[in-house]
């Protein structure tokens, strides 16, 4: 819904709506959740009852190799989202890590930009988008 100042990923160059838009914040809730379950089974299947630690790091696992190389965690790929870099570069790269350590804190992740970029997407430099 365009507001006063526009909508959400203007100031970027991204669509209003659609493929490239800015993902909605409830989608990207989902999405974080999802990548907790999934590293939380995944930590459970390698050592059951998985203990704290393990679930997290494999969580950080997840949520850092795929975002630097592919600009998508597994949970991303079926809630139709991407990390992309705001600068336009292929690939998000080393800049994941510092999006993981952000996303450690949660509270990063809900302070939002009015392009929809929460503070671990501004230290990254990155920008979730819809694709489809």
């Amino acid at each position: 819904m365009p507001d006063a100042e526009g909508y959400p990923g203007r100031d970027l160059g991204l669509p209003e709506e659609g493929p490239g838009s800015v993902a909605a914040p409830l989608r990207r809730a989902g999405q974080f959740l999802l990548d907790l379950l999934i590293g939380g089974l995944v930590a459970s299947a390698i050592s059951f009852p998985a203990p704290n630690y393990l679930s997290l790091a494999v969580w950080a696992v997840l949520v850092t190799l795929p975002v630097a190389v592919l600009g998508q965690t597994p949970a991303m790929v079926l809630t139709g989202l991407r990390a992309v870099r705001v600068d336009g570069a292929a690939r998000v790269g080393g800049w994941a890590l510092a999006r993981t350590v952000s996303l450690f804190f949660v509270v990063p992740a809900l302070i939002m930009d009015r392009d929809g970029r929460g503070l671990h997407d501004r230290v990254s430099r990155t920008v979730v988008v819809r694709t489809r």
